[in-house]
């Protein structure tokens, strides 16, 4: 029996070794391999984040009903003590943290992905889901998205140093893992793989964008048909009221396009006012608890993520008056948690304001005319994706994400309207800064970094000289400058590059007299040289250029469809470099 458990386990090594080697010559089958199990990893992290919430919130109350329907059945002191005393211990395993891992900060996937190496460290990942059971578990007003993708980024993480993935491909790998947690989180696999590409690597090309599908969708479909979990939110069949209501849509857009800002502003703030204590992070967190408890002694709805409150205005539940002081009083909550460094997502919070502002526009709109079509479902609906594409400067993946949670095409037009215009409105202020900005943006020990944000797109130039592969050489010469030493590019028929000719290569068979009319460039031709990628960061690209010592690199399309689309200079790639190097003390006057 051990030696079957020895020959099986020497098996399973031997295919993951196979897809190592795969995704080493970046196969499209690779990548697709690792991506595919970084979804199973995904969704069952997924499950098992739900499990350790669930277990930490029956063993501080007692119940594991929904957190809103267990602080309706505490009494009132019971409200305000579990919060407080899951800041307490969730507090007490950040600092614990601190000390044990000697971490000065938190990396995030963001950051991981976005500027950093692709690597995430698995002690202090798992010590930061320990702190946001009890955290979410104890009632305080965030989702549990965050977290939970964080883990699953670090999963992909580990996976991808298991297999001693180079840095570009540990990045995207991180970035499947986050695609794949955000699609256990909703149910929603399009939404997941285009927040990813749309706020985090900030592109949506198929070299990136097909893996975050493939992980996402295999993540929503082992989490909702194998592990049997549903959507979060209960959408009704809804009316969206007649098209001429298109304008009150794009009216809610515009009204919380111009909240956003605020509500962002807030966050930050609660931020700051937090810091400037100075305290231990127990107290701190503890902090955070009791406002939300006390808070929760009257409206009891603020606890945790409000999916059931949500579903209530969905279902038109609330009254206009209740739903006003939900409003407030989650505002308050989310900034109370947010600002004391409770560890969860902001997104669901964010959906909840949505939800609810959109709620009061309707029953604000049927007081004044009651004659109106639209139900307040409706406009609960797009003022979720509507607050949150303001917030994330996302509209593309608030579109996808509600209609992935409706399935209804009808609120396809009115939610598309609102989304932009709630996006280019709150665009105006705070310079555009999004929820994530502070994910995104580098600081601390990590700051002489920040130049590898900008990308080699405007870099690309037309490429000197490109022969086809079948082109006779007789005519060749013909087309070569008279002086000079440089690559010549060799592509097929459909413009993908196959390798390279140099121009001693050509005039040393001139002069040997060999250019017949029968000899092709594929005879003379050489292995294509190291690429790049448009997306491809500056640092990365310079890293290219020390490996390889060229003065220039073709760029392609992708590693598996590499279409020849220019080169890059190396001179141009270092001005570039000193320049963003050089704009780095301008930005940072102002904060002085």
């Amino acid at each position: 029996m051990v030696q079957f458990g020895a020959r099986l386990l020497g098996r399973i090594d031997r295919l993951l070794r196979a897809g190592l080697i795969a995704a080493k010559h970046e196969q499209l089958s690779g990548i697709v391999f690792w991506a595919a199990l970084i979804g199973v990893c995904g969704a069952f992290t997924g499950v098992a984040f739900r499990a350790g919430v669930r277990l930490v919130q029956r063993g501080l109350t007692g119940s594991s009903a929904g957190l809103v329907e267990t602080a309706e059945l505490l009494p009132w002191w019971a409200r305000i003590a579990v919060p407080t005393v899951g800041g307490v211990v969730a507090g007490t395993l950040l600092w614990a943290g601190q000390r044990v891992l000697r971490q000065a900060r938190r990396v995030d996937y963001m950051e991981a992905v976005a500027v950093g190496n692709g690597q995430l460290s698995g002690g202090a990942a798992l010590l930061q889901a320990a702190s946001s059971f009890f955290s979410i578990g104890s009632g305080a007003s965030i989702g549990r998205e965050g977290p939970l993708v964080q883990m699953a980024a670090t999963v992909a993480s580990k996976i991808g140093q298991w297999t001693q993935a180079p840095v570009p491909r540990l990045r995207l790998l991180v970035a499947c893992g986050a695609a794949a947690g955000i699609a256990a989180a909703y149910n929603a696999p399009i939404a997941g793989a285009l927040f990813v590409a749309e706020v985090v690597l900030g592109s949506i090309a198929m070299e990136s964008f097909g893996p975050l599908i493939v992980s996402s969708v295999v993540s929503d479909a082992t989490t909702r048909h194998f592990l049997g979990y549903g959507p979060v939110y209960q959408v009704p069949h809804i009316n969206f009221g007649a098209s001429w209501e298109l304008a009150l849509y794009a009216l809610l857009g515009v009204l919380l396009g111009h909240g956003a800002p605020p509500y962002l502003a807030l966050l930050e703030r609660a931020r700051v006012s937090f810091g400037r204590q100075h305290w231990p992070l127990p107290v701190t967190l503890a902090l955070g608890g009791l406002i939300v408890g006390v808070i929760s002694v009257a409206v009891p709805q603020v606890w945790g993520n409000g999916y059931s409150v949500v579903n209530d205005m969905l279902n038109d539940k609330l009254a206009l008056n209740l739903l006003a002081l939900v409003l407030v009083a989650k505002l308050v909550s989310t900034a109370a948690s947010v600002g004391s460094g409770a560890n969860g997502g902001i997104l669901t919070p964010t959906l909840f304001m949505g939800a609810a502002f959109g709620a009061l526009f309707a029953d604000v709109l049927h007081v004044i005319d009651p004659h109106l079509t639209s139900q307040q479902a409706a406009y609960a609906v797009v003022g979720m994706g509507a607050f949150l594409a303001a917030t994330t400067h996302a509209p593309l993946t608030s579109i996808l994400l509600i209609f992935e949670m409706t399935l209804d095409y009808e609120v396809v037009l009115p939610l598309m309207l609102a989304c932009v215009t709630a996006h280019y409105v709150a665009s105006i202020y705070r310079r555009g800064e999004s929820v994530y900005t502070r994910a995104l943006r580098v600081t601390g020990p990590g700051d002489e970094d920040e130049w590898r944000l900008r990308q080699i797109t405007a870099l690309v130039r037309p490429p000197g000289l490109v022969l086809h592969r079948d082109e006779h050489l007789a005519g060749v010469l013909e087309r070569l400058t008279p002086r000079g030493d440089y690559s010549i590019y060799v592509v097929d028929a459909q413009n993908q590059l196959v390798g390279q000719v140099s121009t001693q290569d050509l005039r040393r068979e001139a002069r040997a007299q060999r250019l017949d009319a029968h000899l092709t460039v594929a005879v003379i031709m050489q292995p294509a040289p190291p690429v790049l990628i448009p997306e491809m960061l500056l640092g990365d690209a310079l890293d290219v250029f020390i490996a390889n010592r060229c003065k220039q690199l073709p760029v392609v399309s992708g590693h598996w469809s590499p279409v020849l689309l220019g080169e890059v200079l190396r001179h141009d790639l270092l001005l570039a470099l000193q320049d963003r190097i050089a704009e780095r003390p301008e930005r940072r006057a102002p904060a002085g």
